[in-house]
């Protein structure tokens, strides 16, 4: 009998609790800080932010893919919007593909997190879209 090993957890407690738990066990080898959203960026802003930070409109580069990235660079050459049935665009990720955008969405994720779109402008807080 062979047995996988799960990915996620369908216990009572979270997944975040079970990672809290872990570190909270082992603080003389790990110093972990937990930064969690009150909820996810939309698809459009992550996709937005990933693509400022490749090639801003001002013409910066401020992220660099490495070579050995080889399922990111799959992913940004072949990951696509879902479409309509008149081949318009929708504001969702083609996820037809199931070895397809998890690294982006990874990567995504964490440049929307760490370098966001929202900026402070005065005493106003701007959302750039």
């Amino acid at each position: 009998m062979v047995t996988k090993r799960l990915r996620r957890s369908s216990a009572s407690r979270t997944d975040w609790q079970i990672v809290r738990d872990f570190f909270s066990r082992h603080t003389g080898l790990y110093d972990a800080s937990f930064w969690i959203g009150s909820s996810n960026p939309r698809v459009k802003d992550r996709v937005n932010c990933v693509n400022a930070m490749l090639h801003n409109h001002a013409g910066e580069r401020r992220l660099h893919i490495d070579p050995r990235c080889k399922q990111l660079i799959l992913d940004f050459e072949r990951v696509h919007w879902k479409a309509d049935a008149n081949g318009n665009p929708l504001a969702d990720i083609d996820k037809s593909d199931p070895a397809r955008t998890h690294v982006s969405d990874a990567l995504g994720y964490m440049i929307a997190s760490e370098f966001n779109m929202e900026g402070t402008y005065g005493d106003v807080a701007v959302r750039l879209i």
